[in-house]
């Protein structure tokens, strides 16, 4: 079939048919390709929002820890201090 932006010389109803599908294919395989670049973005959106999730119950165990040596530290120095 014709390149882009060339003029394609049509002669007959099969010629037109034979382009029309030719476009079609085209417009169907670059579908595909933006489908699937969509479910990998997707993909790759989940996979962020679980590691933020992650990250965040993480970072919140972390404090609760400091917290509670925190509390430690003062207890013993408040019984050296008796």
């Amino acid at each position: 079939m014709a390149k882009k932006k060339n003029i394609v010389p049509i002669n007959s109803m099969r010629d037109l048919v034979d382009l029309v599908n030719h476009n079609s294919q085209v417009l169907d395989r670059r579908t595909k390709k933006l489908v699937k670049s969509a479910r990998n973005v997707k993909i790759l959106c989940f996979i962020a929002v679980g590691y933020a999730i992650y990250t965040a119950i993480e970072c919140r165990k972390q404090e609760e820890q400091l917290y509670q040596l925190s509390i430690k530290v003062k207890k013993l120095e408040h019984n050296e201090g008796e």
